[in-house]
């Protein structure tokens, strides 16, 4: 379920503040295994809502173990959707486990052109444009833009949990049948575009669940890092099941 966290004072007015116009994104939750080497590590989590004002609210979250390591990731997106673009309102990111726990919450202000640190007030040094958006709710935005557009190529701009900015590439390709644990389906792949890196990551969405994300790879080096696999989904308010 979804749950906040720090800036709970300044969430009552993104959360109600009416958007524009209707959204057309369908709210979902989708369940997911993590795995390594055919052995299963972990497991993650993504679901998508909207509040009785149109808003809609991300959580989404990874959790895995090895040995004697663990990394727990979670991100919060709150976010309008207008004219087929993801607003950003508020963005939280949380890292816990092994190492040192990180953390970063942020609210998009449009009309004073930038984003402010949610714990201290103080505005991100990031410059403000329209197309910014939080790399939790990028996703989303990539969902919809396959589903509507017939581009081979998807830039975005993100804000990513670091408080950095990053510039994203994603290059479509052909489709793909997958058996997962959830069952075979039928799935566009989506290749992240980098340059002079050795780091790969695919993704997979599947038009007859919505175009939600079904299967995600990370590789370093051409070696397998994780591969994440849908195990189960909820699209809308109707619970789907697959052959298998």
């Amino acid at each position: 379920m979804l749950k906040f966290f720090t800036a709970a004072t300044l969430l009552t007015t993104l959360f109600f503040a009416p958007p524009a116009v209707s959204a057309e994104l369908t709210p979902y939750e989708t369940h997911y295994k993590v795995y390594r080497g055919g052995s299963e590590y972990g497991e993650a989590v993504r679901e998508l809502k909207q509040n009785e004002a149109g808003r809609f609210e991300l959580f989404t979250e990874t959790e895995i173990s090895l040995l004697f390591l663990s990394d727990r990731r979670r991100y919060w997106s709150i976010f309008a959707f207008e004219d087929g673009q993801v607003q950003t309102k508020f963005f939280e990111y949380r890292r816990t486990g092994t190492g040192k726990s990180r953390g970063f919450s942020a609210v998009f202000k449009p009309d004073e052109k930038q984003v402010v640190n949610a714990e201290t007030g103080e505005p991100v040094t990031i410059p403000w444009g329209d197309d910014l958006i939080d790399e939790a709710s990028m996703l989303e935005q990539l969902r919809y833009d396959l589903q509507t557009s017939d581009a081979s190529e998807f830039n975005y701009r993100v804000i990513e949990g670091d408080a950095e900015e990053d510039h994203l590439k994603y290059a479509r390709q052909q489709p793909e049948t997958l058996k997962l644990p959830y069952g075979e389906v039928e799935a566009i792949k989506v290749v992240r575009v980098r340059e002079n890196s050795s780091r790969e990551t695919d993704y997979w969405f599947a038009p007859q669940l919505n175009y939600v994300l079904v299967k995600m790879q990370q590789r370093e080096d051409g070696d397998e890092v994780a591969t994440l696999l849908l195990s189960s989904a909820e699209i809308g308010s109707v619970e789907t099941e697959a052959a298998n």
